[in-house]
């Protein structure tokens, strides 16, 4: 047995006595006149009329009573039976009231209960979305570092490869082996290559400055387009009929950084 339900038997419990109590006091045969009393008030006293007072009594006058007179209440049983339905059903509905107020608190506390279980649930789902968010980023992050990585590495295999296709390129431009071995092939020597040829063109038959000029030794002359053979052979007559000699000419490069 719940409780609330415990407490409304009570309540009702001590409104039964109360009831049976005024029911004893009512149940009496007589009632004596007090001073001030009329028959009409006792009549509706005892929820009776005055016609049924003044048979009952074989009273001659119904306007006249005396202080201390006795009154038959031949139904005061019934009077008292009826107010102790009124007073059960008084006491019941006060027990119900009592009962429904216990229950109303009640299902208060639970349902403050449920929310704040509720809110602890919520807290709990936004701090693990949080954390999954931040994971997320993390991971985010990680893989943006290690496509940059990627990235770089890529690049620079790329850089070397340009590069040594570039030095391919430059080392063997035509069938006949690398500019170099063309070059030394063709009457040109170790330190023309050294001091003219590298300082001035790189070691490129195709090359062309901002200025103009061309070849590998940097020349407007015709000699200074064509072939390695042709340029090389170009360069060295330009040496012997400039500087004398192509000892010379280099000697002279090395001093000016021109030629």
């Amino acid at each position: 047995m719940s409780k609330v339900k415990q407490t409304a038997l009570a309540v009702a419990g001590v409104a039964s006595v109360f009831v049976a109590g005024t029911s004893i006091v009512n149940a009496a045969s007589t009632y004596t006149v007090k001073e001030g009393d009329t028959l009409s008030e006792v009549a509706n006293k005892f929820n009776m009329t005055v016609d049924d007072l003044v048979k009952s009594n074989n009273l001659k006058d119904a306007n006249m009573i005396f202080v201390d007179q006795k009154i038959e209440v031949p139904d005061s049983q019934s009077v008292a039976e009826t107010d102790v339905d009124a007073s059960s059903d008084s006491a019941a509905n006060d027990a119900a009231s009592l009962a429904m107020s216990q229950a109303a608190s009640s299902a208060a506390a639970s349902s403050a209960a449920a929310a704040s279980s509720a809110a602890a649930a919520s807290s709990a789902a936004a701090s693990q979305a949080a954390a999954q968010k931040a994971a997320a980023s993390e991971a985010a992050v990680s893989a943006a570092a290690t496509s940059t990585t990627t990235a770089s590495a890529q690049q620079a295999t790329s850089a070397t490869t340009s590069t040594a296709s570039t030095a391919s390129s430059v080392s063997a431009p035509a069938a006949g082996g690398s500019v170099k071995a063309q070059f030394l092939a063709n009457g040109g020597t170790e330190a023309l290559w050294n001091s003219v040829v590298m300082p001035e063109s790189g070691g490129n038959p195709n090359a062309v400055s901002p200025n103009g000029y061309q070849g590998l030794g940097q020349t407007k002359e015709g000699w200074g387009t064509g072939s390695v053979a042709s340029q090389t052979a170009g360069m060295v007559n330009y040496a012997n009929s400039r500087y004398g000699s192509v000892q010379n000419a280099t000697a002279f490069r090395q001093a000016h950084g021109w030629w």
